[in-house]
């Protein structure tokens, strides 16, 4: 066996055995991991704030589970780097969970345009299902892999049914399956003489010209609604938006991206440094954080 399993190797496993080869494992490991002590037992939730406010419920699997998810999610990163070589896609659209990717990268892309939307894709890691997930690495024309090994691997992702925030695996398949809908929405910015980018659930559109074409958004009376266009590709892609969190903004408004102004330079909003600033001094004089009314030890 090659040090380096590749999409050939996977595509040819037919049993768990093969996959626990291809993994570096033992069968039996893979076997009590998956099945003896099960997926959904092996899990523990906690919540982290989230920058605009409320918690984001991450769910941390066991050092057990997690080493097997660790070793599929370099598996399927190597596979779709392979999957990208051989089709000539340079990877510049997705930059959530990407190597040499960041933030600042997705931002970039939209510094100093006239024009930018911003929307939220919804309840993002719960719309990938089992389902979901097990059909992808069934019948996407790359993978198309043996039964048992597309179920093996969508159970070792999955947690209570959907693939949680925190496993190793997620990162990956999300932007796996996304691929399709980050082409389309790309193909029709680069249509109408936009900019696209997508970090996970953020995806961004922007454009140098006075408004943004209808096919996007359309500035109403109550706000702004998405184009029929847009979000047709979408929901034809299997995913739902947040409208509360669409955004459309025009210079000289200050543009935000992913957190980070995009006007004229990429910078982090100056009320949101005072606020880090005044926690940290916070946090080193008394030992304590306090936020969101909520206290967290330093």
């Amino acid at each position: 066996m090659k040090n380096t399993p590749s999409l050939d190797d996977l595509k040819a496993a037919t049993t768990r055995r093969d996959l626990a080869k291809l993994l570096n494992v033992k069968l039996v490991f893979l076997t009590n991991v998956l099945y003896r002590i099960g997926v959904d037992n092996q899990y523990s939730n906690f919540p982290i704030p989230k920058r605009s406010g409320g918690v984001r419920i991450i769910s941390a699997p066991s050092s057990k589970l997690k080493d097997l998810q660790s070793k599929i999610a370099k598996l399927l990163i190597n596979c779709r780097q392979e999957i990208f070589a051989i089709n000539g896609i340079e990877n510049n659209l997705s930059h959530g969970f990407e190597k040499d990717r960041t933030i600042i990268t997705n931002a970039l892309k939209h510094r100093g345009k006239n024009v930018v939307l911003n929307l939220d894709l919804s309840d993002f890691f719960k719309s990938f299902n089992f389902g979901r997930v097990r059909g992808f690495f069934l019948y996407n024309k790359d993978f198309k892999l043996h039964p048992d090994i597309a179920t093996t691997i969508a159970k070792a992702a999955c947690y209570q049914g959907s693939l949680p925030q925190g496993s190793p695996c997620s990162p990956v398949i999300t932007n796996l399956i996304c691929n399709i809908l980050d082409v389309r929405l790309a193909m029709l910015a680069k249509k109408l003489g936009c900019a696209y980018s997508r970090y996970a659930d953020d995806i961004t559109f922007s454009t140098n010209k006075k408004d943004i074409p209808e096919e996007l958004a359309l500035n109403v009376t109550d706000g702004v609604t998405l184009g029929r266009k847009l979000r047709n590709e979408i929901e034809r892609a299997g995913f739902e938006i947040n409208d509360s969190k669409t955004r459309l903004s025009f210079k000289p408004a200050r543009h935000e991206v992913t957190g980070l102004t995009v006007n004229r330079f990429v910078n982090v909003d100056r009320r949101y440094s005072k606020k880090v600033r005044a926690l940290a001094h916070r946090l080193y004089q008394t030992g304590f954080l306090h936020y969101q009314e909520r206290r967290w030890r330093g």
